[in-house]
């Protein structure tokens, strides 16, 4: 048992050297893929008239929406506000998955779920980086009205000025806004190990780590999109093998409209495609506790933390 420090390469590998129990990121992905295939069948279904407008449209308006619009219209109103009631499960299921993702960093537990002290602390932290997000977004469009004021006011001899500004700002805005993010990503991690609601306090922890953390984050991003990307591959070669099968004339280069509609609705089609989306959501779940990991080593080596010396072992 050694004691790991806080760097670069442990960032991005902090999720294989938590301890505890074996399996926790192949059960917790694995339960999360399954929670939110049902969570989206039940979104489905609650907005099932939406989607029956579209077949129809698809199937008999012969490329004509305008004789469903009022019928999309009250489906639409309607479908709103089933899709209402899926909101409190949505995060429900959230509090639930991130509070045993952070008892895994910070206590070494193994994987399961709950809903008690942790998980309404972690609510309250959701709820502050809501508002944060909304903060940024309005900073975002400022970055974007900004560059538009300065075309006006300077006039078309400087317009590709404005322009090159506004792309800098931009840039420049959006690189402030992953840093804070960066020094305020240790919340959640905070707020378990001490069992308080912790979100500022996270400031003081990722002193001096906050663009081991960017980094970090950025690598993992760029391996998860490569991922994302042989899936889309993968997905995409899937769907014209199973539409070419059923449809002989889509081999030869055309695109008979009926019948291609006909072999998407069917079973042979959507049933080995929906085990492709479960892939999907695997990996989302996977990434999603792995991209905690840089946060909270920083919370776990934390000098100031009481239990830092044994916490800091590790098998």
């Amino acid at each position: 048992m050694s004691r790991i420090d806080f760097s670069f390469g442990n960032a991005i590998s902090h999720y294989s050297k938590t301890g505890g129990p074996g399996g926790f990121l192949w059960k917790y992905a694995l339960i999360f893929a399954l929670v939110t295939c049902t969570l989206q069948a039940l979104a489905i279904w609650l907005q099932w008239p939406i989607y029956e407008v579209y077949i129809r449209f698809f199937t008999e308006g012969g490329g004509d929406i305008e004789p469903y619009l009022d019928e999309l219209t009250a489906a639409s109103n309607q479908s709103t506000l089933r899709g209402l009631l899926i909101m409190p499960l949505s995060v429900l299921v959230w509090v639930a998955f991130e509070g045993a993702n952070q008892r895994r960093y910070m206590r070494s537990e193994g994987f399961r779920l709950r809903i008690g002290a942790d998980e309404g602390r972690l609510l309250v932290v959701g709820l502050i980086w809501i508002a944060m997000f909304i903060g940024l977004y309005i900073g975002l469009i400022i970055a974007v009205i900004i560059p538009v004021v300065l075309g006006l006011v300077l006039g078309e001899d400087l317009i590709g000025v404005s322009i090159i500004f506004g792309v800098v700002f931009m840039i420049g805005v959006m690189i402030l806004a992953l840093w804070l993010c960066a020094r305020l990503s240790a919340a959640a991690a905070l707020t378990v190990r001490d069992q308080q609601i912790r979100f500022f306090e996270s400031w003081r922890v990722t002193k001096g780590k906050g663009w081991t953390i960017v980094g970090a984050w950025i690598v993992l991003m760029l391996i998860i999109m490569l991922v994302y990307l042989v899936l889309y591959i993968a997905a995409a070669a899937l769907g014209f093998g199973l539409i070419a099968a059923q449809v002989p004339d889509f081999g030869d280069g055309r695109f008979p409209e009926e019948e291609i509609m006909a072999a998407v609705a069917s079973p042979a089609f959507w049933g080995p495609m929906l085990l492709v989306l479960f892939a999907f959501f695997l990996v989302q779940a996977a990434f999603q506790h792995i991209i905690s990991g840089p946060a909270a080593l920083a919370a776990r080596t934390d000098e100031d933390w009481a239990g830092a010396d044994l916490a800091g072992e590790f098998v």
